[in-house]
């Protein structure tokens, strides 16, 4: 997905950006997390006094594994988007979020997946009710109630633990 500053320079208004791009790299080694199918990319780019402003959503559908039970489920997510790029040392010197570019074609993909990258969540859920498997014996919670002893004691207060049975 390129990026033209000349040609979104010479436009009087937003330009239309709209592609599917495979991602599916982002995540190879990891067996927490799949990308299902091509990311959806519908962006808008406009230019603002030697500033191009590319705006938009990132969609994809992933198959991510819950950290708390362990079940696969599949997502479909929708994440924002925002870059600017400008040739204007000037203008990336005020602000760390402009990104400086040499060329007047810019290939968006490398920024659309560091984007996403940072969307991705780090301990997926498969429900907000969702209560895990059993610290002690392994059982999903979900499915069944087990007896375990479920009292956790900080190693550095057990000495309290007994303080008022004398």
């Amino acid at each position: 997905m390129i990026l033209n500053l000349r040609e979104l320079a010479s436009k009087d208004g937003p330009v239309q950006l709209h592609g599917m791009l495979d991602m599916s790299e982002l995540v190879s080694g990891r067996r927490d997390i799949r990308i299902e199918e091509p990311v959806k990319a519908d962006l808008t780019a406009l230019w603002d006094a030697g500033l191009a402003k590319v705006e938009g959503t990132l969609k994809a559908k992933l198959e991510l594994v819950c950290s708390k039970c362990l079940k696969a489920f599949t997502e479909d997510i929708g994440y924002p988007v925002g870059e600017m790029f400008t040739q204007q040392r000037s203008i990336a010197d005020k602000d760390e979020d402009v990104h400086l570019v040499h060329d007047e074609r810019v290939d968006l993909v490398p920024h659309l997946k560091d984007s996403l990258l940072v969307q991705l969540p780090l301990a997926p859920s498969c429900d907000t009710a969702c209560e895990g498997l059993c610290p002690v014996c392994g059982t999903d919670r979900n499915a069944q109630s087990c007896d375990c002893e479920q009292e956790t004691i900080d190693p550095r207060l057990a000495g309290l633990k007994d303080f008022f049975n004398r």
